[in-house]
């Protein structure tokens, strides 16, 4: 075995030589290699973390949406309810009026049909008296008896 390339100006040389290596190596690929294995070690903890809690997480939100069912029920049931009680008063008050108006139409209705009455017998009246003076002038002659007692005589008769 030939050792004359073995020199210890060339084992200085070599030994820089592989330091510079082992700095170039650390400083571009094993810092960086190892801050990236550290960001994925912190990664896949947290996901085993959320895996662990994931069932927690699912009954809090099955819990929250029985809370959210629940008060939107009740909201339900609230809104139907008033919206019952504003339709029964709405009821109530056309009812009301309609029974108002119906005996405001009655009344209405009732004075038209008694001034009507009053009308036709005041009419009849008429009729009788002016008959009577027809017929008394005819029969008699004469015209002894006056309108104004005829009509008297009439009053006094309750038709």
């Amino acid at each position: 075995m030939d050792l004359k390339f073995v020199t210890p100006e060339t084992f200085v040389i070599q030994f820089i030589i592989l330091m510079m290596v082992i700095w170039v190596l650390n400083k571009f690929i094993f810092k960086p290699y190892l801050a990236y294995l550290d960001e994925m070690d912190v990664k896949q903890k947290k996901l085993e973390k959320d895996y662990k809690n994931i069932d927690s997480l699912i009954k809090d939100a099955e819990e929250k949406k029985e809370v959210i069912l629940k008060e939107a029920r009740k909201k339900w049931d609230e809104i139907i309810s008033e919206a019952e009680t504003i339709w029964k008063k709405k009821r109530e008050n056309i009812i009301f009026r309609a029974e108002n108006d119906a005996k405001d139409l009655f009344e209405w209705a009732r004075s038209e049909i008694e001034k009507e009455r009053l009308f036709m017998l005041n009419s009849i009246r008429q009729s009788v008296v002016n008959l009577v003076v027809k017929l008394n002038s005819k029969l008699f002659k004469q015209e002894n008896i006056t309108k104004d007692y005829i009509e008297k005589e009439l009053e006094t008769i309750n038709i």
